[in-house]
């Protein structure tokens, strides 16, 4: 059996200015990996000022700008269509910030992907964090069963807010679904042994195949500023997301702040002052 050598994939929604930072962290990390991007949740005009600043290396893939752009609906799409004879793929979130050399734990899962019948390999999270896809996941397209067609999370709704968050809020409260994206599917490949695990720390090593995924940041929140304005309650988890926000954009390229989403960068100010009010 040939060596796998996993690629990169990484989907970037609504803001350009994490995605330029995570595929850019990626470029200097990694070393002669593909590393694709799939652009959702934008205009037109922000694709392109997304594509003048992308790393020389970073290949972008196409998705419908009519498609759902939830996450479950673009990984399904990349993964069980566009990349479905690939061995091996490494979604990364696109909030995600390498801070250290990837290359070496990606050679290193890659050798034990190339002997094994692994299917998915997710991080080992505390029981109470239901999203498995982040700060990364690993699929092999090849060996994913047919009958596993859907990432969807359960209950799925498409909403226009993810395809044009610029344009569209979401009206009420943000809700978890029972299952979240890719849930359902890792509880069937469970049954057959085909999920292994990494840890995010040392403490999380026990029962993992691989080891502790490199340092990073992960911002993590994007998705609050789809939702409608504050009203004069919020709790901890907004201001620290919003403050998280604030300060990542102060301390962004004044070349990428430019490349930003004008109503995104309104909608964290608007955030920001309320919580700060």
């Amino acid at each position: 059996m040939s060596a796998i050598r996993s690629r990169i994939v990484v989907i970037s929604w609504w803001s350009n200015c994490l995605g330029l930072s995570c595929l850019h962290r990626l470029a200097a990390h990694t070393r002669s990996r593909s590393v694709g991007v799939v652009q959702v949740g934008k205009s037109p005009g922000q694709r392109e000022r997304f594509r003048e600043h992308m790393p020389p290396r970073v290949a972008e893939l196409p998705y419908p700008a009519a498609a759902p752009a939830e996450h479950s609906r673009v990984l399904a799409d990349v993964a069980l269509r566009q990349l479905r004879a690939e061995r091996g793929v490494w979604f990364v979130e696109h909030d995600v910030f390498l801070h250290a050399d990837w290359e070496p734990w990606l050679t290193a899962a890659d050798k034990y992907f190339s002997t094994s019948e692994a299917c998915l390999c997710l991080p080992r999270l505390p029981a109470h964090i239901p999203a498995i896809t982040q700060p990364a996941f690993w699929v092999s397209p090849a060996r994913w069963p047919a009958s596993l067609s859907s990432f969807d999370p359960i209950p799925f709704e498409a909403r226009e807010e993810s395809r044009r968050p610029d344009l569209l809020r979401c009206a009420g409260d943000l809700r978890m679904p029972k299952k979240d994206t890719l849930v359902q599917a890792r509880d069937e490949l469970v049954r057959g042994g085909h999920v292994v695990y990494f840890p995010l720390d040392a403490d999380a090593a026990p029962g993992c195949t691989l080891p502790p995924f490199p340092a990073h940041t992960h911002v993590g929140g994007l998705y609050l500023f789809t939702g409608p304005r504050l009203s004069a309650a919020f709790d901890a988890w907004t201001q620290k997301t919003v403050a998280r926000f604030a300060d990542y954009y102060a301390h962004c390229s004044p070349e990428w702040l430019a490349a930003e989403d004008p109503e995104l960068l309104r909608r964290v100010r608007e955030f920001q002052g309320a919580v700060c009010a």
